[in-house]
């Protein structure tokens, strides 16, 4: 029913990453397939939720609209248990694309602090 597909540049940085980092990765993705995006523990943002104080607030708000980007917290090296259950922050995120209501498309693992979004490259 859900549908997750991958971005060149993902794919090509995945095989590197640390078996436990694709694990993590892998149990986000069956989750998704089976379930969607309801009943994870990270937290689940619209990456167009930037800083209003942010020097360049607009043009980052128009390149997470115009590419539809979200970002999850998935764990990594571990959670932030402080808030609930589905709110919970960990350093590293995967940023996706929402292309439909049941279709994602995962384009870049990164660390935060700082945010940064994916480069137009990985968004292909």
């Amino acid at each position: 029913m859900y549908t997750v597909d991958y971005g060149r540049c993902f794919l090509e940085n995945f095989k590197y990453f640390p078996e436990a980092d694709k694990n993590k990765i892998t149990e986000f993705i069956e989750h998704y397939e089976d379930h969607g995006l309801v009943g994870l523990p990270g937290r689940i943002k619209n990456s167009d939720n930037v800083d209003p104080n942010d020097p360049e607030f607009l043009s980052k708000v128009k390149y997470a609209q115009e590419h539809k980007l979200w970002h999850y917290h998935l764990g990594i090296p571990n959670y932030d248990e402080s808030n609930s259950f589905g709110d919970w922050t960990s350093e590293y995120l995967l940023h996706y694309q929402s292309v439909s209501l049941y279709e994602i498309k995962i384009v870049d693992f990164d660390y935060h602090p700082p945010f940064s979004f994916p480069e137009s490259n990985y968004l292909t």
